[in-house]
């Protein structure tokens, strides 16, 4: 079950919902996004973006209210290369999505680390699982 509602598209497609499960609710900028994983704990979520060949300042994480927003502008470099192959490449991208009240706004964090992007989202407290525990019948 996803904690995060998704917005519908623009122009919504019948299936997209069965389809496609993500969080993202916003429409694209470009059809380049970066491939990415949302893992769950009892304490956060956890977002991984696997976003080779940049840099901690090509990044851009914002949130406004609920609103978790995560862009990288692409700096046009020209070089002198024919390309035999590319299969990836360094272009922008952004992409919102629409936080759960369970996360704790204010302990968000993030690092670029070896060509992955780490969001953490921690759960607010009283969100947090609580250990299964026997309540005891009274007579």
């Amino acid at each position: 079950m996803n904690l995060i509602r998704k917005q519908q598209n623009f122009l919504p497609f019948v299936f997209d919902n069965f389809f496609r499960d993500t969080w993202d609710i916003m429409p694209a900028i470009n059809n380049s996004f970066p491939a990415t994983n949302i893992k769950e704990s009892d304490k956060d979520f956890i977002m991984e973006f696997a976003i080779p060949g940049k840099s901690n300042e090509d990044f851009e994480i914002e949130l406004d209210n609920q609103l978790l927003t995560v862009k990288s502008n692409h700096n046009a470099t020209s070089n002198d290369y024919n390309y035999m192959q590319h299969e990836f490449d360094h272009s922008s991208f952004s992409k919102s999505y629409d936080l759960p009240e369970s996360i704790d706004l204010s302990k968000i964090d993030s690092h670029y680390r070896n060509g992955m992007l780490t969001i953490t989202l921690p759960k607010r407290k009283e969100f947090h699982a609580q250990p299964k525990r026997l309540i005891s019948v009274k007579k």
